[in-house]
């Protein structure tokens, strides 16, 4: 194949050249569409609080993921150890609205496994003061999560 391109541009074909001129211009055409298609799409669905979050203020991670999942790491709160819940959320991505919900089985399986480092009340309190609904606001690699209740502010900064 490559030698018959280059058979057409030595033998100074121009109809020849024209039709691969062409060929090479509407592929690569095709293929910036195609890009740019992609990332349109992408920069309308995508979840914009994805990513690991981090408060010094408040000592949390929170871990936001793609599936509806927030996890919660407070990573010197309880004697040292560190400390991992689930919380569901929903985001409303057009009112700017972040809602997180307590999964009482998620804190169950966390207070098994942390044999005694944290009770369930302790869990139950630290959990508590995050579920509720936030207007949230990002700006460049800052997150602030506004209690649409009471007006608190949290404020996050990408990791």
């Amino acid at each position: 194949m490559t030698e018959r391109i280059i058979d057409m541009i030595a033998k100074n074909d121009e109809k020849k050249r024209n039709m691969l001129w062409r060929t090479a211009i509407s592929v690569s055409s095709v293929l910036i569409i195609i890009i740019a298609a992609f990332f349109f799409i992408k920069l309308f669905t995508a979840n914009p609080m994805e990513g690991t979050w981090s408060s010094e203020e408040k000592n949390l991670v929170m871990k936001i993921q793609g599936n509806g999942t927030a996890v919660m790491k407070w990573p010197d709160e309880f004697d040292g150890e560190e400390i991992a819940v689930s919380m569901n959320y929903d985001l409303d991505k057009e009112a700017k609205i972040f809602i997180l919900h307590r999964d009482d089985e998620a804190i169950k399986e966390v207070v098994k496994k942390a044999k005694g480092a944290v009770t369930t009340d302790r869990l139950n309190t630290a959990i508590s003061s995050l579920k509720g609904s936030y207007d949230y606001n990002i700006e460049q690699n800052q997150l602030t999560l506004t209690e649409r209740e009471y007006g608190e502010q949290m404020v996050f900064e990408k990791q």
